[in-house]
């Protein structure tokens, strides 16, 4: 599966809860990708969706908080984990503190109810919270997979926001503990052998590559994703400039 955004220029767009304050194009475009990705997670009976991307400045954050808001609106209870503890953004894009957050519950000095942060009635958000100097150690722990097994009696849908692939190997290690795996690539900026590097490193640990989401570009511009099988979804509008 494959998902294709196709954009105009303008500003990199957050989804507010209120849908008359977003427009309409954005909303559908999303919406559309709600539907793709709930199917491919009920397949399985799961939970737990992370989002990479090959490198950054791809719209990877961006598209993961999109899509935790547009899971809520379907009534379900969602929470979105910021795992990308080196360059956090998920915060900023949510407008929320960063004082606490996944670290802390990794480290044993927070639990998950004393860093959660309700963003609306049915999204909570849970961000990196402490530096640290090895996260990928610790998303290795028996501590991440107790806090992926207390989310997921919590929530209907986890969503994880995850660093590049091509950049550090903590999305690697994440994406083995998970339902299901999408990659975020940009026309325009994912050149074809960082898209295929990234999609290397997933085969080389048998993890599989659920679907691709293209941000600013025509389905015709796609062509070197087809060569890996994937099928593409054309949205007729969308947007853009979207940052890691």
């Amino acid at each position: 599966m494959a998902i294709n955004l196709t954009n105009k220029p303008s500003n990199e767009k957050v989804i507010v809860p209120e849908l008359n304050k977003t427009p309409f194009a954005i909303v559908e475009s999303y919406k559309n990708l709600r539907t793709n990705l709930v199917s491919v997670l009920s397949k399985t009976d799961g939970k737990i969706l992370a989002i990479s991307s090959p490198y950054a400045a791809e719209g990877k954050s961006t598209t993961a908080l999109n899509i935790a808001i547009t899971l809520a609106q379907l009534n379900k209870k969602v929470v979105i984990l910021d795992t990308d503890s080196r360059k956090p953004t998920i915060h900023k894009k949510a407008k929320i503190n960063n004082e606490k957050g996944c670290m802390d519950i990794l480290l044993g000095e927070s639990t998950v109810d004393e860093v959660v942060i309700t963003y609306n009635s049915y999204l909570d958000i849970i961000t990196s919270g402490a530096k640290v100097k090895n996260p990928s150690e610790l998303y290795s722990t028996v501590a991440f997979d107790k806090l992926l097994e207390e989310l997921e009696e919590r929530y209907d849908y986890i969503i994880l926001d995850t660093p590049p692939i091509n950049i550090v190997s903590d999305s690697l290690i994440i994406a083995q503990k998970c339902d299901a795996f999408v990659m975020v690539v940009r026309a325009g900026v994912t050149k074809y052998e960082a898209f295929e590097a990234a999609y290397d490193s997933l085969k080389v640990l048998d993890i599989e590559l659920d679907g691709v989401i293209v941000n600013g570009s025509g389905a015709k511009n796609g062509g070197y994703y087809r060569k890996y099988g994937y099928k593409y979804y054309r949205y007729s509008r969308s947007y853009s400039n979207q940052q890691y």
